[in-house]
């Protein structure tokens, strides 16, 4: 009896040491899976996913990362469709999840280059842990990474923000898990901090429904802002060469060759003093003569549109032309739908392509004065898959352009569209090049903003 009695007694001290351990060492801490069937079987398609390797991006998190395959499907195609991307995001996991998620995964079978993290809020939300101890779990998936890949690139995002202000309870405990972060991670390799939730508030801190709304998931507007906001790091640690910033030539097309060459001998004339920059949208002036001399004759101007350029022809012809030879007062410069329709650019990078023009000319000219058009709309309907890519490319000027003098980006978009976000046939007809009735449009739209950089 003594012998069973103390067999008993040593089980009993072994389960209470075991329970002791695992409350001491925090739930977020633990591994745990959830029984949850729709759980089971989308860890059960990651696994499969996974297994089959090809994956060079993880994105790790709760509903928030979930939702991209919701609400931000069309952001993912934009930004993360061509970079072997797989979502990792379960609707309301915590820390613990996670964990569990990484230990049930073949993760030997792949070698990505990059991951982004963002988890936390259900930890607070739900009560099962404290700020410190969410963050404690934040760390502990940022050591299972590291361990299983040495030399991956990981972004951990500060989790986002929640309730619509700040003094808000949930909000609080967001920012106190935030805070704990930065002393947690610090000296890790090959880990960046971010902190993104800006993009999402106001300048008193408040959340919009327009972004988030119910204050703690975005919609599409909001996965357009997360997106971009993270892309410069992205880009910058993935090591991705940005085709949109790499002048390149279309020489060997003889048309193309020809118009160069006449721009070149223009140029060389001098008495330019209003350069027009773009593809066939600002090309398409020459066959509207007297459209283009009613706007732009008395600037002295010089059209360096080229049909079916994208940002990386453009600086390819402004590092061959004379430049030296004239001093042009203005710019105006409207480019980048061509890059809209290849997967690999992102928008950020297509706007970085903008950006790049914008430096060139500035290099040459540092007085000149620069207006950088949004660029217009295509595709008939508003949800149509480039009127959407332009939308991004759009949202991205004003962060590449940021700090820069003497440059101004004017939005005549609206002038276009009807009061649906259709853009009517007779206006475009197809859906991209203006017409007669278009260009007027431009013209009456920049007039009042070209007579005040020429002061004219």
């Amino acid at each position: 009896m003594k012998t069973q009695f103390f067999r008993l007694f040593a089980a009993g001290f072994i389960t209470l040491l075991f329970v002791y351990s695992a409350l001491a060492e925090s739930v977020a801490l633990t591994p745990v899976p959830r029984p949850d069937d729709w759980w089971t079987k989308r860890q059960a398609a990651n696994a499969e996913q996974v297994d089959k390797g090809n994956i060079d991006l993880l994105m790790i998190g709760d509903s928030i990362t979930h939702g991209w395959d919701g609400r931000g499907k069309k952001v993912w195609d934009s930004f993360y469709g061509h970079r072997k991307a797989i979502n990792m995001g379960f609707s309301g996991d915590r820390t613990e999840h996670v964990l569990w998620r990484l230990d049930n995964l073949p993760l030997d079978k792949i070698s990505p280059k990059a991951a982004v993290l963002m988890i936390g809020t259900n930890n607070i939300g739900h009560g099962s842990s404290t700020p410190k101890e969410t963050a404690d779990g934040i760390k502990a998936i940022v050591d299972k990474l590291q361990k299983q890949y040495p030399a991956m690139k990981i972004i951990v995002l500060n989790v986002f923000s929640r309730g619509n202000k700040p003094d808000d309870g949930m909000r609080k405990k967001v920012d106190e898990i935030n805070s704990y972060l930065p002393k947690l991670l610090k000296g890790k390799e090959n880990l960046t901090l971010l902190d993104i939730n800006p993009v999402f508030l106001d300048k008193d801190n408040v959340l919009s429904k327009d972004i988030m709304p119910d204050f703690l998931h975005p919609n599409e507007y909001g996965y357009e802002l997360w997106a971009k906001a993270v892309e410069p790091v992205l880009t910058k640690i993935l090591e991705e060469k940005n085709a949109a910033v790499i002048e390149a030539d279309k020489m060997s097309e003889g048309w193309w060759k020809d118009r160069h060459t006449a721009n070149v001998e223009f140029i060389n004339k001098g008495s330019v003093e209003f350069l027009l920059i773009g593809d066939s949208i600002t090309h398409g002036w020459d066959g509207h003569p007297q459209l283009y001399s009613k706007y732009f004759g008395q600037y002295k101007p010089v059209n360096l549109g080229f049909g079916g350029d994208q940002t990386q022809h453009v600086l390819w012809r402004l590092n061959h032309l004379p430049l030296d030879k004239i001093a042009p007062k203005a710019a105006m410069i409207m480019i980048g739908t061509n890059n809209s329709g290849n997967p690999a650019n992102t928008p950020w990078q297509i706007a970085d392509g903008v950006r790049a023009i914008v430096d060139k000319l500035q290099k040459q000219y540092p007085q000149i004065k620069i207006v950088v058009l949004k660029v217009f709309p295509r595709d008939e309907k508003p949800d149509g898959h480039l009127r959407f890519r332009v939308n991004e490319i759009n949202l991205s000027l004003p962060d590449v352009l940021k700090g820069y003098k003497n440059v101004e980006i004017v939005d005549i978009n609206g002038g276009f569209l009807a009061d649906d976000g259709v853009l009517p046939k007779d206006i475009m007809p197809d859906f991209l090049h203006p017409n007669d009735k278009g260009y007027t449009i431009w013209g009456d739209s920049v007039a009042p903003v070209l007579k005040e950089k020429f002061g004219q």
